[in-house]
């Protein structure tokens, strides 16, 4: 914003107060409008991440949902290669093959990224922003725990790593059994940390 020096010398006090309401108005229009446009660009990031993290939201809950379809098939399998592995144990000659596999996606969090680094959470109640880091809270602890889970996964299978299942020695059955019932049982927290977030998600309607 500049301020110029009048084209004309100020002779008298009247040519001064008048050059001063001038310059004051020239300023106070100025200002305003370097006020609106911040306004409105305020306005415009707010209304986008608003829509973004509710788009966010929207596409999260689905992933859930099939995650959680997932778990309780999954869960399935690992009891039953619990049940296969024991049986394996008093019966060597037992030919069958273990059934656990596993399917996850992650909930996302760029909308939240975004409207935090670009400042749209300030602009934002403070109960508002309060409960969407509540959600992304959850949601960070569901995706923590679902790395557990996986990482179980590969760790009970692991005796099998490029070998035959009927290599395996009852050592090595009894890892797996034990790999395998820990796999379940943080299974089972995953899955109740889902039902949580689901239960958030369901109560997001006035966000």
């Amino acid at each position: 914003m500049d301020v110029h020096v009048p084209h004309e010398p100020i002779n008298t006090w009247r040519d001064f107060a008048l050059h001063l309401v001038v310059v004051t108005i020239g300023l106070l229009i100025a200002l305003s409008l370097e006020a609106l446009v911040e306004r409105i660009h305020q306005r415009h990031l707010l209304h986008t991440a608003e829509t973004n993290l509710r788009v966010e939201l929207q596409n999260n809950h689905d992933l859930l949902a099939g995650d959680e379809q997932q778990l309780d098939r999954t869960e399935a399998e690992l009891h039953h290669d619990v049940a296969l592995l024991i049986a394996r144990k008093s019966n060597p000659a037992l030919a069958d093959t273990l059934d656990s596999s596993w399917h996850w996606d992650s909930m996302e969090d760029s909308a939240w990224n975004t409207a935090r680094d670009s400042g749209a959470l300030a602009l934002m109640p403070y109960d508002t922003t309060q409960a969407w880091s509540g959600i992304y809270g959850q949601q960070g602890a569901v995706n923590d725990q679902s790395r557990v889970y996986i990482l179980d996964m590969y760790r009970a299978a692991a005796p099998t790593k490029g070998r035959t299942f009927a290599e395996l020695s009852p050592a090595e059955l009894d890892q797996m059994i034990a790999g395998t019932q820990q796999a379940i049982v943080d299974l089972d927290l995953l899955r109740d940390l889902c039902k949580s977030l689901d239960v958030i998600y369901q109560h997001t309607g006035n966000l």
